[in-house]
């Protein structure tokens, strides 16, 4: 509830918890932002002639809730052949001097 919100800032204010406080404003701030564009986002489709159940959005939300998320796999353990790295760092050529710039004399 806005008026909630709004007494538990003042009381962070006047408690010298100024640093709760301007998280709470930033909180109640984004909450209201996500409110207004989901809102926004509703009339648009409205106005473009889409009607929120004919978007099949409740089915992916569905589908996307019911996939897996992987976070029951471990992960592999892989070895590296630093061998060939190695040996192309043997290989790189000497750094060579850089001519020098006839225009800067």
């Amino acid at each position: 509830m806005p008026s909630d919100i709004s007494k538990q800032i003042v009381q962070q204010i006047y408690s010298d918890d100024k640093s709760k406080a301007i998280d709470s404003i930033n909180d109640a701030l984004s909450a209201h932002s996500y409110d207004v564009i989901q809102a926004h986002k509703i009339a648009l489709a409205q106005n473009l002639g889409f009607e929120l159940d004919d978007t099949a959005q409740d089915s992916a939300d569905e589908i996307a809730a019911s996939m897996p998320d992987n976070t029951d796999i471990e992960p592999e353990d892989v070895e590296v052949d630093t061998t060939a790295t190695e040996a192309s760092a043997e290989q790189q050529p000497e750094d060579t001097p850089e001519e020098e710039n006839e225009t800067d004399s």
